[in-house]
């Protein structure tokens, strides 16, 4: 098979996860999040939280005040019915993708007991 072969194949791949219900379901909670003001502000707080305790750990720095406070942050996002739905669309489309590559490690490698 030919690198263009294969390159097309990839995005026969990329269409079919597009069309699963997963995809379709995690694409609706991203929208939703842009039209929640609160969910926004929520990610965004989640994401500096997540960046400060990532630098502090490189600097190794404590960071066990900022890894409560991300903590906190994760319980009023799970909190806010927006962010629990994108988060369980988030896991349902992590579920197909594992199923996905779980099928090509087997085609490629064979069957991998587990």
């Amino acid at each position: 098979m030919n690198i263009i072969s294969l390159d097309t194949k990839a995005k026969e791949f990329a269409q079919a996860v597009k069309e699963t219900e997963e995809y379709s379901n995690l694409n609706a909670a991203q929208a939703r999040i842009k039209l929640d003001p609160v969910a926004q502000e929520l990610i965004n707080e989640l994401e500096e939280s997540q960046r400060r305790i990532q630098e502090g750990q490189a600097q190794g720095q404590q960071v066990n005040s900022e890894v409560q406070s991300f903590q906190l942050l994760q319980q009023k996002a799970m909190a806010n019915e927006t962010l629990k739905r994108f988060f369980q669309a988030q896991q349902d489309f992590s579920k197909v993708m594992e199923e996905a590559n779980q099928i090509i490690t087997n085609e490629l490698f064979g069957q991998i007991s587990s």
